[in-house]
């Protein structure tokens, strides 16, 4: 097998899959691989002092919390499987101005299931689907679909508890779907900028964990994890470590 890790704060996982797939063309076909060479157009905020000072406080490791243990599931969708949760979705949407992807049908399919499931007794709470989200193409002006550097945006759709629990599979969806429509350029900036203001670094540890009424989703089918081949035939499953063992992350 093959590990790998990377700091997130360098590359997302469009990047790293990119650079992934490039590696494993060379194994591949050796020096007969013809290799783009790396986009590396920055995008910077105007009128942002650089570099970035982050406090001392931040930059001191946290201690992690043993008390909280996750448990890790696979859970294997087929072609089939996820086709009649898209269709089933759209039927119960019936817009044909609203579509809902496969990506977004599985992601409301487990977002229901996990809620309905968590033993959350006041249906007025609010459950959040995180969903990790590139903005490249939706930058003004856009960034190249191949240019290498972190550029996700965390959205959030949410709905409450009893909401989840009594719509159905289609109502839920829509939420993911329409959030992620509504995404603009200045979405991402004003996100940008407030980090800039109130540098934090992002910990997942002891009571940074993900509250029990949430879920993020990360990861892409267009990363094309199972089209990597080294030479040995394409992989047969892909597992994550420690930077991905947080309550709710998908």
């Amino acid at each position: 097998f093959i590990s790998f890790g990377y700091n997130h704060m360098v590359a997302d996982g469009a990047s790293i899959w990119g650079f992934f797939r490039t590696w494993s063309k060379i194994c591949f076909n050796g020096q007969r691989e013809k290799i783009k060479p790396l986009v590396l157009r920055g995008w910077f905020l105007d009128g942002i002092d650089f570099p970035i000072h982050i406090p001392v406080t931040e930059a001191k490791t946290a201690t992690t919390s043993r008390e909280i243990s996750t448990k890790e599931r696979v859970f294997h969708f087929t072609k089939k499987n996820i086709y009649d949760l898209k269709t089933k979705v759209n039927e119960e949407v019936g817009s044909s101005e609203q579509k809902v992807s496969s990506l977004q049908a599985v992601s409301a399919h487990m977002w229901r299931s996990i809620i309905r499931n968590s033993d959350l007794s006041n249906k007025e709470d609010v459950a959040r689907c995180i969903v990790a989200v590139d903005l490249r193409q939706r930058l003004d002006p856009s960034l190249e679909k191949e240019c290498f550097g972190n550029v996700v945006y965390n959205a959030i759709a949410t709905a409450t508890v009893g909401e989840l629990q009594d719509r159905g599979l289609g109502w839920a969806a829509l939420q993911i779907s329409k959030m992620l429509r509504s995404l603009t350029n200045e979405d991402y900036r004003t996100c940008a900028e407030d980090w800039v203001r109130n540098a934090k670094i992002p910990t997942f540890g002891g009571e940074s964990r993900m509250a029990g009424n949430s879920i993020i989703v990360s990861g892409s089918p267009r990363f094309e994890v199972y089209d990597n081949d080294f030479g040995w035939g394409g992989p047969i499953a892909t597992r994550t470590g420690p930077g991905n063992s947080i309550s709710g992350k998908l």
